[in-house]
């Protein structure tokens, strides 16, 4: 995940876990004339880096930040998954393919927010479905298609009751040519849109909580998709029973983090990033199994160490609490201006990515200059050599008129072919291949092949998801038959994700459910 040209040794994903290298081997004495963060960064261009975040894993290429898969390509962010591919946050699911937060799953394909699926397809915020496709907000249904709003429905198309029979045809007429099947997609992401009921917040079992997909949480506010969570603030992506903690990404199964991406089973950790299994880390990366450390790198199994140097029990703590008083005093400043002392994350100085090559850009988009003049590098995009052997034009309508031919073609991504600039922004990669898992799942439901390269079709299908930004707003409902507003305007008042510009009718708690359930 680092670029050739980084300052720092990367070493692969065997050797940086070996034992023939010791990371106190770096370690310097702390100079207390040169900011800390100025010494942490000289420190980290020594370490080696790992290429990449995984273990576990078993006939996998390709992935980040995921353990414990079996036979997946580019997964990110994922677990326990098997023979899977080009999704993010894919957790304890098997043969899902262009999906996202997808959770406990199988036979899905490019879906989002999806619970307990099967064989659901071009769907999002789902649980409990099967054998479906084109759905939205739909719970306990089976052979649905094209509906939003459901509950506990069977045979079900464009929102009402059909025959088996019915159902069949109609399936076979949206998905049976790629031709249909984009039309009805197109058709499908603007129905969402304007035609189902938007509750304020996607999410149950909570307690006193703010915020988009949060379940069973409590006491959760400003936060994004989390899972048990309890006490938390500002928070993405997470869960799995962590508590007291705040302004954190990725974080799960531990107490008391504060300003820390990817730290798991921890405890006391802040300022720190891609860790497990820490107590009182404060300024440490690519640290696991420690114990009382400051601003380190790359330790394992470690107690009692600044920058990289062992110290004893007795010797850790006076020169912990005399650097902090000196962060204070001789705060780090960066190239923009911004004054880093004790208690802010590692300066975007520091940053080894770039702004436009990390996940930052998919939630918090941002034009070149507006990213540069926060003090984000932003890094040219890199140019795609591919020769395409296929235009995306020329994929057969049919699935059953592919063969395995097509597995050695390298096909042209639309997306590229039509409009280039608007391709660089979501990272097209100009052309793509079919895998054979890939092409086996297509045939199995008598899917279209897709004519756009797996970034373009990821980042299309993350538009359909809020971003974690909240407004106040008040519900739109003016239904005259519900009991708590009768003949009137509802007057309920919440936080929700859904801006005021957006064309979705978004509903209180209470309206919704009289509508729905």
């Amino acid at each position: 995940m680092y670029r050739p040209d980084a300052e720092f040794p990367v070493y692969c994903h065997g050797c940086w876990w070996s034992d023939k290298w010791n990371p106190l081997d770096y370690g310097q004495d702390y100079d207390f004339n040169v900011p800390f963060f100025e010494q942490f960064n000289e420190l980290q261009n020594k370490v080696p880096h790992a290429a990449s975040y995984e273990t576990k894993n078993e006939s996998c290429s390709y992935c980040n930040f995921a353990t414990h898969n079996k036979g997946c390509y580019l997964l990110f962010g994922s677990w326990f998954n098997e023979n899977s591919g080009y999704s993010q946050t894919l957790l304890e699911s098997k043969e899902c393919w262009d999906c996202m937060y997808v959770k406990k799953s199988e036979l899905c394909l490019s879906s989002a927010d999806l619970v307990q699926c099967s064989q659901v397809h071009f769907s999002v915020n789902c649980t409990n479905c099967i054998d479906s496709a084109f759905l939205y907000d739909c719970r306990n249904c089976q052979n649905c298609l094209f509906s939003w709003n459901l509950r506990n429905k069977n045979y079900y198309a464009f929102n009402r009751q059909v025959s088996k029979e019915e159902f069949a045809k109609i399936k076979k007429e949206m998905l049976g040519s790629q031709f249909a099947f984009q039309k009805n997609l197109t058709e499908f992401r603007k129905s969402i849109q304007e035609k189902a009921l938007h509750k304020f917040m996607a999410g149950e079992r909570n307690h006193n909580v703010s915020g988009e997909l949060l379940y069973g949480c409590k006491n959760v506010h400003d936060s994004f998709y989390i899972h048990d969570g309890e006490n938390e603030k500002f928070a993405v992506r997470g869960g799995v029973g962590q508590k007291d903690s705040m302004d954190v990404f990725g974080v799960h199964s531990g107490e008391l983090i504060y300003e820390c991406n990817s730290v798991d089973f921890s405890s006391r950790c802040y300022f720190g990033t891609n860790a497990e299994n820490n107590v009182n880390a404060v300024y440490a990366l690519d640290c696991e199994h420690v114990n009382n450390i400051f601003g380190c790198m790359g330790l394992r199994k470690k107690d009692y160490c600044i920058l990289n140097k062992q110290y004893s029990k007795e010797e850790f703590e006076a020169p912990k609490e005399k650097i902090i008083n000196q962060m204070n005093e001789k705060p780090f400043i960066d190239t923009k201006g911004k004054v880093y002392k004790y208690g802010e994350f590692f300066p975007a100085d520091l940053c080894p990515h770039a702004y436009n090559e990390s996940i930052a850009q998919e939630w918090i988009p941002l034009e070149k200059e507006a990213a540069q003049e926060l003090g984000y590098v932003w890094n040219k995009d890199e140019e795609k050599s591919y020769t395409p052997t296929k235009s995306w034009k020329e994929l057969p309508e049919d699935i059953e008129k592919v063969d395995d031919s097509i597995l050695s073609e390298i096909i042209l991504c639309q997306a590229w072919d039509i409009d280039k600039d608007s391709a660089k922004k979501h990272k097209c990669t100009k052309a793509f291949r079919i895998i054979e898992n890939e092409l086996i799942t297509y045939k199995r439901f008598g899917l279209p092949l897709p004519r756009k390269c797996p970034n373009t079709r990821y980042f299309e299908l993350s538009e359909l998801r809020n971003k974690p930004n909240f407004w106040h707003r008040s519900c739109m409902c003016e239904l005259e038959n519900h009991s708590m507003h009768q003949g009137s305007k509802c007057q309920n008042e919440f936080e929700t994700s859904y801006s005021p510009d957006r064309p979705e009718m978004v509903y209180c708690e209470t309206c919704y459910q009289q509508e729905i359930y």
